[in-house]
């Protein structure tokens, strides 16, 4: 059977992500929608070829009335195709009012969560997502607006931890293509035509604008630019990485940075020293240029007077002896 240029683009991807080899196994995250049942169906394909297990998962989020259709569909997908599929539920509700999060980020860290599950319990190498490369160009233009640095520019990384992205090089086009070529079907989000989403305002208004205004191939672009800027965050945070072994201490308090390596430091150094003090104390959620900037900021005119800056996540930034340490919150308000 001829290969769909969207098998030809996978099997590329796996190739550079050396993975997985023959013998192991990769979970799938399975939502029911075009991209994920495009990526599964590729993955059976090749690893009937290669000689590699395929498994799929499918979280429930609990949010949608036709959740249970999702369900019963990704069964009888999973069926047809002869792959094992795990099926959970959450409470993505109950994750953010506990988390004090939106109900995206929530339903994002439950379903990353299942999926880790899943994977440790079937001992697979991997997890798939099937984020395209519209996808990229569409977190390229979300962070860009938000006023993210080179590490949020660089959007979504073609592997990140356990998960992988083999779909990043392909469009949503070749994805309908793929599927109407293999006569498969999927199932739709309602809420993806909801314009009260900022993702869905950009997918369906600022990227259509910029195709007909500017750049025809805009989504291309701002993938490849993506990549780039991906691609030097990742050198600069390499050479980083030693000056924060030497010049950070973690305690039970939080993380506490020396204030004359920040303030030696070139400025692009330093961002980096702060976003991994940042990462370590409670992760980079929320987290933007913005703020880091402020850090800096207030570090390089710190006194031995104490001054708290807040984070977000219940933390904050204290400054004292022109040191800075990243820790919880005392409840004290800010004074920088």
């Amino acid at each position: 059977m001829k290969m769909t240029s969207l098998v030809a683009s996978v099997v590329r991807s796996l190739r550079e992500l050396a993975t997985p080899r023959a013998g192991e196994t990769l979970v799938v995250a399975l939502s029911g929608g075009p991209d994920s049942v495009a990526l599964l169906d590729a993955l059976v394909q090749i690893g009937r070829r290669q000689r590699f297990l395929v498994a799929a998962a499918h979280l429930d989020h609990g949010l949608r009335p036709e959740s249970g259709a999702d369900a019963a569909f990704c069964r009888r997908l999973c069926q047809r195709l002869e792959v094992p599929l795990e099926v959970g539920a959450a409470d993505v509700r109950g994750r953010a009012a506990r988390d004090r999060a939106g109900m995206e980020d929530a339903a994002r860290e439950e379903r990353y969560a299942f999926l880790r599950r899943v994977a440790e319990q079937g001992g697979a190498v991997a997890v798939a997502v099937a984020h395209t490369q519209d996808d990229q160009a569409e977190t390229f233009l979300l962070r860009l607006l938000r006023g993210s640095g080179s590490a949020g520019l660089g959007a979504m990384r073609a592997r990140a931890g356990q998960v992988i992205r083999p779909l990043l090089g392909v469009t949503r086009f070749e994805v309908i293509e793929h599927l109407r070529r293999r006569g498969l079907e999927w199932r739709e989000d309602a809420t993806n035509g909801d314009l009260r989403f900022v993702r869905n305002r950009v997918r369906h208004e600022l990227l259509p604008y910029l195709e007909r205004h500017f750049n025809p191939r805009i989504r291309e672009t701002l993938a490849r630019t993506a990549a780039l800027l991906a691609d030097e965050h990742d050198e600069l945070a390499g050479g980083a990485r030693d000056l924060y072994r030497r010049a950070s201490r973690r305690d039970d308090a939080g993380v506490l940075l020396d204030g004359e390596a920040l303030r030696h430091a070139p400025r692009p150094v330093a961002r980096q020293l702060v976003r991994a003090a940042l990462l370590e104390a409670g992760g980079l959620e929320q987290v933007n240029a913005a703020q880091v900037e402020r850090i800096l900021e207030v570090t390089s005119r710190a006194g031995g007077a104490r001054r708290r800056l807040p984070l977000p996540g219940g933390r904050e930034a204290c400054f004292r002896f022109g040191n800075l340490r990243i820790a919880r919150s005392s409840g004290t308000e800010a004074r920088p």
